[in-house]
C-alpha cells in the first residue's frame, strides 16, 4: 500500500474514534450529574459535622481552660505560612503571621480538612494537659483530705479537753453547792 493511502487510512480511524456516540456522551453526562449531585450533598454533610466538631472542641476546651499550639502547616492555605499559631478559647486560632503581626481566626472559618488536620494535633496534646492538670488536681485533693483529717482530730481532741474542763468545772459547782447545804 501507498504511504499516501496509508495515510487516509489512519485519519479514516482516528476520525472514527474522534465521532461521538450520542448515547455514550448520554449516559456520561447523566453519571457526571448524578455524581455531581451526591459530592454536593457529602461535601455539605461534612461541612455540618466539621462544625460540630468545632462546637465540641469549644466545650472541651473550654472546660480545660487552656491554649494549645498546632504546626502552622496543620491549618492549611493560606495560614501554613504563620510563624506561631494556638488554638485558643472558642476554637480561635490566634498567632503571628510572616510578618510577625498578631492575627486571629475562627477555627471554623478553615476547610473541613483543614480542621480535620488541626484536631489530629490537637487532641492529644489537649489530653496530655488534661492529664496533667488531673494529676495536680488529684494532689491537690489528696492533700486538703489529709489536713482535713489532721484538723479532724484536732477538732475531736480539742472538744474532749473542753468537754473534760466543763465536766470538772460542773462537777465542782455541784460540789460546792452541795456541801454549802
Amino acid at each position: 500500500m501507498p504511504a499516501n493511502q496509508e495515510a487516509k487510512e489512519k485519519d479514516k480511524e482516528v476520525a472514527e474514534e474522534q465521532t461521538p456516540d450520542p448515547q455514550a456522551l448520554i449516559h456520561e453526562m447523566r453519571e457526571i450529574q448524578s455524581d455531581a449531585a451526591q459530592l454536593s450533598e457529602i461535601e455539605e454533610l461534612e461541612y455540618s459535622q466539621t462544625m460540630k466538631l468545632v462546637e465540641s472542641m469549644k466545650v472541651i476546651q473550654a472546660g480545660v481552660g487552656t491554649a494549645i499550639s498546632v504546626r502552622p502547616l496543620s491549618l492549611g492555605e493560606p495560614l501554613n505560612h504563620v510563624k506561631q499559631a494556638i488554638i485558643g478559647a472558642d476554637a480561635v486560632i490566634i498567632g503571628l503571621d510572616a510578618d510577625g503581626k498578631p492575627f486571629s481566626k475562627p477555627l471554623s472559618d478553615l476547610r473541613p480538612v483543614d480542621i480535620l488536620n488541626v484536631v489530629q494535633e490537637w487532641a492529644p496534646k489537649l489530653r496530655v494537659k488534661i492529664v496533667e492538670r488531673k494529676k495536680g488536681a488529684e494532689e491537690r485533693l489528696y492533700l486538703v483530705e489529709k489536713i482535713l483529717r489532721e484538723f479532724k482530730e484536732g477538732n475531736t481532741a480539742i472538744k474532749d479537753s473542753r468537754k473534760q474542763f466543763y465536766d470538772s468545772v460542773e462537777s465542782d459547782l455541784v460540789k460546792d453547792s452541795l456541801d454549802k447545804e
